[in-house]
């Protein structure tokens, strides 16, 4: 008998077929239960393992044991005469129909039944929260679906993507530094004009200066294809750069080339120049006659001016107050070396915008030095991209969205691996609900061409804080904190995450300002915002220590008047507080200026003063047809504007936008943001008379926390009367002041434990 016919007797072949359709079920089924209860993948990978292990196991031992009517014996000790391998046989044939049967029927529904339910794919997650209701809890809303999936998604390594990491400083001088990285720096800036590259920026790059990871390690961390490496000796008049280009999977020269030239500002941009065009020939990209120009032109024929520059632009990183002070004077010596250096007009712009939020540079002087940097470049180069990137912050400080939206694009168009373009373009639409995703979206490609960047870390986690995605915001930010331990402005928007977008957790946020003010001392914006905290703790002799720092920093700063007239409101103080909002509004021109005056003539009970400065700045809200853009816009005022307008004689218009603002919050808000509910339905509906309604709205922000940093407000807010006389409201003032009472005390023993 041949070996085959023997395995046919011994029922081997028909156990193989038995044991491949059971284990082909077998993993049919792990397959959907284990989705349905979200293990990890290795789970379903180790069942595989062991389903595969067990088939040899399996086969040897139908061929080693036999099926007898006296049970289970070794096949060499049964008499061939007695056996029953053909009945055992026809058994199993029997087995494998039924199990094939049950695979095909399997087969059948898996590929003729109904779609997925909601929520076990994308599409489905999309289509079913459409169609569903946007209140429905087992559905994710469009854009969270959208979201979902891009942050799943990994993105593939382009072959036309390159990290220039650090040069080596090679000259014995020490202060050659900041000229190699200057060197460095402009190289960059060339090769982010070139749109078919993907370049990495300086911030994440600077991350592996004198590294011990290999070519390979920091490609994978940048997603990049090639690497750069370079060094720069400058001896005399003459100066030596060397650079070679690395295949990151293959850790092999693509080309290397060393560069010996006179130092002169022309021989520097030639060597750049050629360097970039070599690059992107090596990495196949297509160059448009543009951007080949772009690549040729030198922007100063100074040498000193060159050198300010560079010592400008290694100072603005890290958002450091003097540093950024110290920057704007590097860019203005450069300008006054060579009016005709368009970089460092664009320098000045940039280090003026910084400056607003950073130190005590008040908006309208930054509006006009922005203006006039940016004329200025522009004029110089009508194709420098990052000139329309900071004039894109002057239409937007103007109230011009659109004019500022195309001012982006512009920039991006001309310099598409300019990570800030993105950064900056999306900050403005991160500001209306149904452009959110569009907003990550500009972010997630910031990140990509500056993956370290604690800059645009720092903006993703406060978006993700805008759109109620409060623990994912929470995680950005303590992976932020953790790899950027001295990173300022990190901690201080944490801190307004826990604070400002309503988790209640004011002692946290407290803490989380106070490292801000010891890494980066004298920074308005951080001390405004602990001013505010401790306001809303409702410790005023803690939030005075700090006014006094701010009016020592700059007496007539607007942020002094603004913090001294909301802790006044707090106090009942109306008539001081209206004084500072006439200092505002008579000294200052800017939009976010006058909005703050706006809002403290309303709350300080002045209506006729918060009208007049409505139609001056927001004459929209005279239009029931513009308040869904406004509200979409992010407006949070809606309800104190309804209420001056209705003491001010316009009373149906009034009442019509306090509904219509209510019915926004509570209907369309959910469909792009979590956690609506943190919008001030209560106050709309107690202006509307509706005090039932107002007391449930605000029962809901308050156990959620989002209400409780203004809770000071509210309690002693005149206009609010007929909701704070009630059992109902009285019981919440008494829980929230309690909750307000512990983390005083909380933040006292923290202070006690950090003094000893």
């Amino acid at each position: 008998m041949s070996f085959f016919d023997e395995l046919k007797r011994r029922n081997v072949i028909r156990v193989g077929i038995a044991y491949v359709v059971v284990a082909w079920l077998i993993m049919q089924f792990a397959d959907v239960v284990l989705n349905n209860i979200e293990a990890p993948g290795w789970v379903f990978q180790v069942i595989m393992l062991l389903l595969a292990a067990g088939l040899p196991l399996a086969l040897i031992f139908a061929w080693a044991f036999e099926m007898t009517p006296e049970g289970l014996k070794k096949e060499k000790d049964v008499d061939r005469s007695q056996s029953i391998t053909p009945m055992t046989g026809k058994k199993l044939n029997n087995t494998i129909l039924v199990l094939m049967a049950l695979a095909i029927a399997y087969l059948l529904f898996d590929k003729f039944s109904g779609p997925a339910q909601p929520g076990t794919d994308h599409f489905s997650q999309q289509t079913s929260s459409q169609t569903t209701g946007a209140n429905e809890k087992s559905a994710l809303s469009p854009v969270e679906a959208i979201a979902q999936a891009s942050n799943e998604a990994k993105p593939t390594v382009s072959r036309q993507s390159i990290a220039v990491l650090p040069f080596d400083n090679r000259s014995r001088n020490v202060d050659d530094e900041y000229f190699t990285e200057g060197i460095h720096d402009d190289l960059l800036t060339n090769l982010a004009r070139i749109a078919s590259l993907k370049v990495i920026s300086r911030t994440s790059v600077n991350q592996y200066k004198e590294t011990e990871k290999t070519i390979p390690q920091i490609a994978e961390e940048l997603g990049v294809a090639t690497v750069m490496e370079g060094a720069v000796q400058r001896s005399g008049n003459t100066v030596r750069i060397n650079v070679q280009l690395i295949d990151a999977e293959t850790d092999e020269h693509l080309w290397a080339e060393i560069f010996d030239r006179e130092l002169t500002t022309e021989n520097l941009f030639t060597i750049q120049s050629e360097i970039s065009q070599r690059i992107a020939n090596a990495l196949e990209a297509t160059l448009s006659p543009e951007e080949t120009q772009r690549l040729n032109d030198f922007p100063t024929q100074s040498m000193e001016a060159y050198n300010a520059y560079l010592r400008g632009r290694q100072l603005l990183p890290q958002r450091n107050t003097k540093d950024l002070a110290k920057a704007m004077e590097s860019f203005e010596q450069a300008v006054e070396l060579d009016p005709e250096f368009a970089l460092a007009w664009v320098g000045i712009a940039e280090s003026a915008g910084l400056l607003n939020v950073h130190g005590t540079l008040n908006p309208d002087k930054m509006l006009q030095i922005i203006g006039n940097a940016v004329d200025h470049a522009l004029e110089i180069d009508p194709n420098l991209g990052e000139a329309y990137v900071s004039q894109g912050v002057v239409f937007e400080q103007s109230g011009q969205r659109e004019q500022a939206e195309a001012a982006y694009k512009r920039g991006i168009e001309l310099s598409p691996n300019y990570a800030t373009a993105y950064q900056w373009y999306s900050d403005l639409i991160s500001r209306t609900f149904d452009r959110l995703q569009d907003s990550l979206a500009l972010f997630q490609k910031a990140e990509q061409l500056d993956p370290l960047s604690p800059v645009i870390k720092q903006n993703i986690a406060g978006l993700y804080s805008r759109m109620g995605r409060f623990d994912e915001a929470e995680a950005v930010f303590k992976q932020l904190i953790s790899a950027n331990p001295e990173f300022a402005p990190g901690m201080m928007t944490m801190g307004w995450a826990l604070y400002g977008n309503g988790l209640g957790k004011l002692d946290e946020a407290i803490i989380m300002v106070q490292n801000a003010n010891r890494i980066d001392p004298g920074k308005m914006t951080s001390l405004l915002i602990e001013y505010a905290f401790w306001s809303a703790l409702g410790d005023f002799q803690k939030a005075q220590a700090v006014y006094q720092q701010m009016e020592a920093l700059d007496a007539g700063h607007y942020w002094v008047s603004a913090a001294q007239a909301r802790s006044s409101i707090r106090q009942g103080r109306y008539a001081a507080a209206k004084e500072e909002g006439l200092f505002l509004q008579r000294n200052f021109d800017s939009l976010s200026v006058q909005n703050r005056a706006m809002r403290i003539m309303a709350l300080s009970g002045d209506y006729e003063n918060a009208r007049e400065i409505l139609l001056k700045i927001k004459p929209r809200y005279l239009d029931p047809g513009q308040w869904s853009d406004l509200l979409n816009e992010g407006e949070r005022n809606a309800c104190w504007i309804g209420l001056t307008l209705i003491r001010t004689g316009d009373e149906q218009l009034g009442r019509d936008l306090l509904s219509h603002a209510v019915n926004y919050w509570q209907q369309t808000a959910p469909l792009y943001i979590r956690h609506s509910d943190r919008y001030p339905s209560y106050e709309c509906y107690a202006y509307l008379g509706e005090v039932e309604k107002s007391l449930d709205a605000l029962e809901i922000t308050l156990a959620h926390g989002h209400v409780l940093r203004n809770w000071l407000d509210i309690a002693s807010n005149p206009e609010l009367s007929m909701i704070q006389e009630h059992p109902r409201f009285m019981a919440m003032d008494e829980k929230a002041r309690a909750e307000l009472n512990r983390q005083r005390e909380n933040l006292a023993q923290l202070e006690a434990e950090a003094s000893l």
